[in-house]
């Protein structure tokens, strides 16, 4: 749970893959949940909020502990890495830059031109995250946040 939970320390590329993972499949499972579970309106866009939260909170976390392995500061990293999502999250939580749009005789919500700039750039920057966190290494020894975690698994592997 502390991969979710603390921001102190390193991770290795594995682990954080693992923490891609699991939170992909506790966002997907929990999102369903409350797109059945919840009613249409201020309900549903509460929890739709919480579970985003929750969501950015952990990512947060496992993000900070990679960017400690590669030898990076939290700050502005966590930010520049984490801002575009954010803001294309509450874009569509809250239906700014949407429109209402007729098909079959339902009204459906699609993006427009700046809810689908802010999606180009969110992605744009995820690809670039997913790159420098999920397969460039990380410094080899220590380093200022912590033991390599690399390290501290052979070790561990041996007794």
């Amino acid at each position: 749970m502390d991969l979710f939970t603390k921001f102190e320390g390193r991770i290795s590329r594995r682990r954080f893959w693992l923490g891609f993972v699991g939170i992909a499949a506790m966002a997907m499972i929990a999102g369903l949940g409350i797109m059945f579970l919840l009613p249409e309106g201020t309900v549903l866009v509460l929890g739709q909020v919480l579970l985003s939260g929750a969501i950015v909170y952990m990512w947060s976390a496992v993000v900070v502990k990679r960017l400690h392995d590669r030898g990076k500061p939290a700050l502005p990293w966590v930010v520049i890495f984490m801002a575009p999502g954010v803001i294309m999250q509450v874009m569509s939580i809250l239906k700014i830059g949407y429109s209402a749009v007729e098909l079959g005789g339902t009204s459906v919500m699609v993006p427009g031109v700046a809810a689908m700039a802010v999606m180009w750039a969110a992605m744009a920057v995820a690809l670039w995250m997913i790159v420098e966190l999920g397969f460039l290494k990380g410094t080899q020894g220590g380093n200022t946040y912590g033991p390599d975690p690399l390290r501290t698994m052979h070790e561990a592997q041996a007794t």
